[in-house]
């Protein structure tokens, strides 16, 4: 799920990036800031990537100085990322492994939510923002098929060699991940403490001992006494997950039977008197369940795969001829570029000049070896 929404976040940035570019009238000059094999990353390639990080960083509710401090802690990964995504496009096609049908559902997908008839009409209307379809289908195959060679060569392999045991075993010892959690439903009768709270407090118990009288319907009163908005509803909060309710309610009405009716606890703003309408106690999932198995399973691929990936990649990173741009190799990054002596333009030429005074040094004794090889 997150790999597709990845690609989504991805293609809605192309196509920000072309709009950018078509409203201001300027052609964005791309360069060359790392090399992979045979094939090379482009700076536009890492400006996307940063982009897509910094959504995602955005999406989990994170602003300002803890925004910045966590994309600054991603940063190094984000080369890093670019470079292993195309050493695996390359292994893609070394397994013969074809992402192109799954390239072309994506772009109907694309089409289909733009409501567009074609993918020419796709085409067309990217190209109107300054974005190439091509660069579009380039990014989406490499995605594709580094995704397919990681479960190709790597997860299937773990998720097919589990034996049924490993997974019983598993299973046993996080039973709390299988287990659908207790809800209770309630109502309430809220007091608000005010400026006078002892007097809040005296009128809160009163209620709590107005609505354990016999006969007396919780809704009703509450829809008469209650001192919030809620109130007019008959107190009815619904039904609620019992580790999501706060503290000091959850210490009181997570294991209080159906038809309780608690002594006001204390909040924020005022006292609260809870009634336990239903309850529903939790459920563990047996591992007999299709589906629990599969979890299970998934849930042990992925905590193995990790590392095991880490080696994976490693090892075809070494068979590699990688060479990074020296202004976006970071220090924090795992990917360092070959080693590599660069000779400037200035420096080759004043070679030329030395190994041509060394040449006309070397031609006396060259033409006094040659007549004297000459002599009788």
């Amino acid at each position: 799920m997150k790999f597709y929404r990845r690609i989504a976040i991805c293609m809605s940035l192309l196509f920000a990036a072309g709009l950018v570019r078509a409203q201001e009238g300027q052609k964005t000059l791309d360069e060359i800031i790392a090399r992979v094999n045979t094939a090379v990353i482009l700076r536009s390639a890492y400006d996307r990537a940063q982009g897509e990080l910094l959504e995602e960083l955005k999406s989990r509710g994170l602003k300002d100085a803890e925004l910045e401090k966590q994309f600054n802690e991603l940063k190094p990964v984000i080369l890093d990322g670019l470079i292993d995504t195309e050493l695996l496009s390359q292994r893609a096609k070394d397994l013969t492994i074809d992402v192109e049908p799954q390239v072309n559902q994506q772009l109907l997908l694309v089409m289909k939510e733009n409501n567009l008839a074609s993918l020419e009409d796709l085409e067309q209307k990217m190209r109107e923002v300054g974005v190439d379809i091509q660069e579009v289908r380039r990014m989406l195959r490499n995605r594709f098929a580094s995704e397919a060679v990681r479960n190709r060569e790597v997860f299937g392999k773990i998720y097919h060699a589990l034996t049924e045991k490993e997974k019983r075993d598993y299973y046993e010892q996080h039973k709390e991940l299988f287990t659908s959690p207790g809800e209770v439903t309630l109502s309430r009768i809220f007091i608000l403490s005010g400026k006078e709270p002892a007097q809040a407090l005296e009128r809160a118990k009163s209620a709590a001992s107005q609505a354990r009288t016999p006969g007396q319907e919780f809704a009703a009163l509450a829809k008469r006494i209650s001192e919030e908005e809620l109130g007019k509803k008959g107190g009815q909060i619904g039904q609620i997950k019992i580790k999501e309710l706060a503290g000091e309610v959850r210490a009181v009405v997570g294991e209080a039977p159906v038809g309780t009716i608690t002594d006001p606890i204390k909040l924020d703003t005022g006292y609260a008197i809870f009634r336990v309408d239903e309850r529903k106690e939790p459920v563990i999932k047996p591992f007999d369940d299709k589906e629990v198995g599969d979890d299970v399973a998934q849930r042990i691929t992925y905590e193995r795969g990790q590392a095991e990936m880490d080696k994976y990649l490693d090892k075809i990173r070494a068979d590699a001829f990688i060479e990074v741009d020296p202004r976006f190799q970071l220090a924090e990054s795992k990917i360092k570029s070959a080693s590599i002596k660069r000779i400037s333009e200035e420096d080759r030429k004043d070679k030329k000049k030395k190994d041509k005074k060394d040449d006309k040094k070397d031609e006396p004794k060259e033409a006094s070896k040659t007549a004297a090889a000459a002599k009788p």
